[in-house]
């Protein structure tokens, strides 16, 4: 017996449907039996195309990879997430096209790219001795110093970014470095900070090792994304600062899962790689119970997927089951970590309730998510998706 009344694209009443009036000219959505959800903010994906086989994404067109990252878009928004961090590729076009209609996506807030070290997770060196320009119109990602990273920061930001992304560590997807290796040193972590602070902007870092964690967290950073090796000490900082922590979970089991599933792209990968993926696997589920200690602790959590290209596009929601069982976050915690504390950690707070001032961004699910938090990976169950108070995707008659 509730009721939402959207107008404008704008949410102006919440509530019981005896205390609410509505007007008679309005369009009426028959939600009953239906749970009534905000849309889901995604705070880590790479909404961006790129061919798995890098010699095939460089024999592409720009055109074609542009093109193909339409297909992207369209997923996330159709299995329910309406706003995403895009943590690097997408650059102020692509954020246009989704505001203007012009593509079918969620909300797009941008970074352009991902600032690295010389050799560090976001330099596209390989062997041959040459760096690769993934998207040829954005700026190389590449930066050695306080002065060029000052540069590049100022860069993005004239370029339209939302937020600044850094890299403090490897990566497990890198060429030439390692996920535990700390990368940048606390002076040119510094200057990132200082230099989006100027903008009123804030600066995510990408962080697996807890080396480069605390280089991070002593430079005043505004997230940490992945942060898989977290200590005691770590959580005691972020708690201390009000550090949010993005811990994208899903992520490296689903990447073996997905490889176990796709036995062709198996074959050609190498088997480092596959041992890698399963190191990194043995070592998060052996964090289990420093990760729930930071959900005990207080550490402000919010949603993130590090969906790509290859991986959970349109199978985003997967990673509030990880929440859940391996934070030990109940439904409702993971649910509200993925909407309204997202939309704190964005700093967008018109997103992620359903309450009279919000943006109407709008799910409709089939079934009872707090009885089974796993029934909302099933793109069936998402009946309706409404993004500023547009319906997107519906199959309620």
């Amino acid at each position: 017996n509730s009721v939402v009344v959207v107008e404008n694209g704008c949410i102006i009443a919440a509530g019981p449907a005896a205390s609410i009036s509505v007007p008679r000219a309005a369009t009426r959505i028959d939600a009953a039996g239906l749970t009534v959800l905000p849309g889901i903010i995604d705070c880590h994906v790479h909404a961006t195309y790129r061919a798995r086989d890098v010699r095939r994404h460089l024999l592409n067109t720009p055109t074609y990879n542009v093109l193909r990252s339409t297909q992207i878009l369209e997923q996330t928004l159709a299995c329910g997430v309406t706003t995403v961090r895009d943590m690097g590729g997408a650059d102020a076009g692509f954020r246009q096209a989704v505001e203007e209609g012009i593509v079918a996506g969620p909300r797009l807030l941008i970074c352009i790219v991902m600032i690295s070290q010389t050799g560090g997770h976001g330099d596209a060196w390989v062997p041959a001795g040459l760096r690769i320009q993934k998207r040829t119109w954005l700026p190389s990602p590449v930066a050695d110093g306080p002065d060029e990273v000052r540069r590049l920061v100022r860069q993005v930001l004239m370029a339209g970014a939302d937020f600044v992304k850094i890299c403090s560590t490897g990566g497990i997807t890198s060429v030439t470095d390692s996920w535990d290796e700390p990368q940048y040193t606390l002076e040119e972590l510094r200057t990132a900070v200082t230099e989006a602070a100027m903008r009123h902007k804030r600066v995510a870092v990408h962080a697996e090792g807890i080396d480069g964690i605390r280089t991070a967290l002593a430079a005043g950073v505004h997230s940490i994304e992945h942060g898989w090796f977290i200590d005691e000490q770590a959580i005691d900082d972020m708690v201390r600062q009000g550090t949010w922590w993005v811990p994208t979970l899903c992520l490296v089991p689903e990447s073996v899962e997905h490889r176990k599933k796709d036995a062709a792209w198996h074959a050609q990968q190498l088997a480092n790689e596959d041992a890698k993926d399963a190191e990194i696997f043995a070592k998060m589920q052996a964090q289990i119970p420093i990760y729930r200690e930071a959900v005990r602790r207080g550490v402000r959590i919010a949603f993130g997927t590090d969906q790509s290209h290859r991986l959970l596009v349109g199978e985003n929601l997967v990673e509030l089951q990880y929440m859940v069982e391996w934070l030990g976050m109940s439904p409702m915690q993971a649910i509200v970590a993925a909407t309204s504390r997202a939309a704190e950690c964005i700093e967008r707070p018109m997103l992620g309730a359903i309450a009279p001032g919000c943006v109407a961004d709008v799910i409709l699910v089939e079934g009872d998510p707090l009885a089974d938090i796993k029934l909302l990976q099933e793109r069936r169950r998402i009946r309706m998706v409404m993004k500023d108070g547009r319906i997107w995707r519906s199959s309620i008659t």
